[in-house]
């Protein structure tokens, strides 16, 4: 494989293996529910029980919302900040986003909260004060900025990291043509040396392309457009976190995979089922729900960590050892092969 990107590494000098598998926290298409103490009511996300259970053992990565923590969404969430090698911190786009993501069931209306950039400034100040010792990526306040020249794109979100220069920066791209709704890789040409000020390039799994192979395939590009120009900084697929697709983003050029499927589904030899399918297939039928659910996940954690170190041994191998893959090797084998067949910059890649 050739050389693609340095690990990342933020001013505090957190340093972690690439590919990186990131698990995602987050209270859209989640439930709510009301925790009553001496008088107060706070609403929280159901997602609150597994970073309450799972956080503490979450020590390469994760990421969380800054939306979710100005709303309290969370009830300790700071205890678990310093736990990872690399925490990753999202602008709150996601939740603010009124259509739902592929992984998510139609089934729980999305609760829009207000979360303006003042908002996102404040979650930041505040984790400055009260988290200091932190290893974070922060994002760019993605929000409202499809749409708009990739040039202000890049020039806000500067003036945005220079004012947390001890943090990582990460920043997602948007669709910046009004007449398309993916990015156009061609479109950064004019402003690609500016890329390399940042620590991460990222793009949302959505926003890459029209299907999958169109979204390989401009990713790809992107990869090889940065390398070309000798910007050696990891691309982060936002939403590309599934057991069967994360490998095929990798192989284009992805090496930073975040996404909340883990907690919507349970990973089992290569395929994302039903969780609750989870208490049967571990034959958990007579234990208490709520412990085969922490179970489940607590087993999604493992998997995603067993597939990232997967990928890293395969992305050193000479040439193309699938073997590596504990679980569908001879399909990624197949897709590897057509991807190949279709994406002429695959060769510049591996």
């Amino acid at each position: 494989m050739h050389f693609r990107s340095r690990n990342p590494q933020t001013p505090l000098g957190a340093d972690v293996d690439l590919p990186l598998l990131v698990p995602s926290f987050s209270s859209k298409g989640f439930g709510f529910y009301v925790e009553k103490s001496e008088g107060t009511e706070r609403v929280h996300s159901e997602t609150n029980g597994a970073l309450d259970v799972l956080g503490a053992y979450l020590h390469e990565s994760f990421l969380i919302s800054a939306y979710d923590l100005f709303h309290d969404h969370y009830a300790s969430p700071k205890k678990h900040l310093e736990t990872p090698r690399l925490l990753f911190l999202d602008s709150g786009g996601y939740e603010l986003a009124p259509e739902f993501d592929s992984t998510e069931p139609k089934i729980t209306p999305v609760r829009n909260l207000p979360f303006s950039f003042e908002n996102y400034l404040a979650v930041l100040d505040d984790l400055v004060e009260t988290n200091s010792d932190a290893s974070i990526l922060v994002a760019n306040y993605d929000w409202d900025t499809k749409h708009t020249p990739f040039e202000r794109q890049i020039q806000s979100s500067k003036r945005l990291f220079d004012s947390y220069p001890h943090w990582g920066k990460n920043l997602l791209l948007k669709p910046a043509s009004d007449r398309s709704d993916v990015i156009e890789v061609d479109a950064l040409l004019p402003v690609v040396a500016e890329l390399r000020d940042f620590d991460v390039v990222g793009v949302t799994e959505k926003e890459l392309g029209h299907d999958l192979l169109d979204r390989l395939r401009r990713l790809a590009r992107l990869r090889v457009l940065l390398t070309r120009n000798d910007i050696h900084v990891p691309i982060h697929v936002w939403g590309g976190l599934d057991p069967t697709i994360t490998p095929l983003y990798y192989f284009a050029g992805g090496e930073i995979f975040d996404g909340v499927s883990w907690m919507r589904y349970y990973l089992h030899e290569g395929l994302a089922v039903n969780l609750e399918s989870s208490i049967q297939i571990r034959g958990d039928l007579a234990a208490p729900y709520d412990e085969s659910i922490v179970t489940a996940l607590s087993s999604n954690i493992s998997y995603l960590a067993g597939l990232a170190t997967s990928l890293q041994v395969f992305g050193s191998s000479e040439n193309q050892d699938f073997t590596v893959f504990e679980h569908g090797r001879e399909n990624l084998k197949r897709a590897f092969e057509t991807m190949r067949s279709q994406i002429s910059e695959l060769e510049e890649i591996w």
